[in-house]
């Protein structure tokens, strides 16, 4: 497959559907059309010319831990480089020649990129904790030397169900959080018979739905947009 996936290759929702489409860049000086061949220096999308051999791995946020137990814009540290490494012991920790960690004890965070340590798991609540070592308190290590890139983010820690309470968040971002407020609101002056009160607040839900779709980098057909880019 492509080297730079990250700058070629889009998707697109639709409904349960995920299309994929390839970039084709001004580089390309010849494009095969339904009519010939066709002289353009566009940029342009296009179905995918070559096959995906190992798969397709797509990053999106799930609703399978819906509440968890800080909000979803405090959950911001990462770190990634070729410089980190893994030592499985007693207690198991990871390295980061670089020294670019910066978690706190009892963060939970997600390891990708690795030979042997892709897995969720948690910071240790006590031990060594700096800018070059994390010990981790949750989790299986296997020992594994430094060379891969590998990216460790920090995840929200989850609340089981019977535990919610008034100082858990939900799963989401800001502005989808306000939506759902508005939309609980909704539901309560429905269920009192106030039809005019619920619907204003879900106007102002579908507005927040809205807005939250607006925050997003669109792509186009002329130009690529790296949050939609495949990783």
């Amino acid at each position: 497959m492509s080297s730079y996936v990250d700058k070629e290759f889009f998707y697109y929702l639709r409904g349960r559907e995920l299309l994929l489409y390839k970039l084709l860049g001004s580089r390309n000086k010849t494009r095969i059309t339904q009519t010939g061949i066709l002289q353009s220096y566009h940029n342009e999308l296009m179905y995918p010319d070559e096959n995906i051999e190992n798969g397709l791995r797509v990053e999106y946020t799930a609703l399978n831990e819906p509440f968890v137990a800080e909000a979803f814009e405090d959950t911001s540290s990462k770190v990634s480089g070729t410089g980190i490494s893994f030592t499985l012991g007693s207690p198991s920790f990871i390295s980061d020649s670089n020294s670019g960690f910066n978690f706190e004890a009892g963060d939970r965070i997600r390891i990708v990129g690795s030979s042997s340590n892709d897995q969720d798991g948690q910071v240790a609540s006590s031990g060594t904790i700096s800018t070059s070592r994390i010990d981790i308190g949750e989790g299986t290590i296997t020992s594994e030397t430094a060379g891969q890139r590998i990216t460790i983010t920090q995840i929200p820690k989850e609340v089981a169900s019977a535990s919610v309470d008034s100082t858990s968040s939900i799963n989401l971002n800001k502005m989808l959080c306000l939506a759902v407020v508005d939309y609980v609101k909704a539901m309560i002056h429905e269920e009192r018979g106030e039809i005019d009160k619920k619907e204003y607040y879900i106007k102002e839900f579908y507005s927040k739905l809205a807005d939250n779709e607006s925050n997003k980098r669109i792509i186009s057909s002329a130009f690529p947009v790296s949050p939609f880019a495949v990783r």
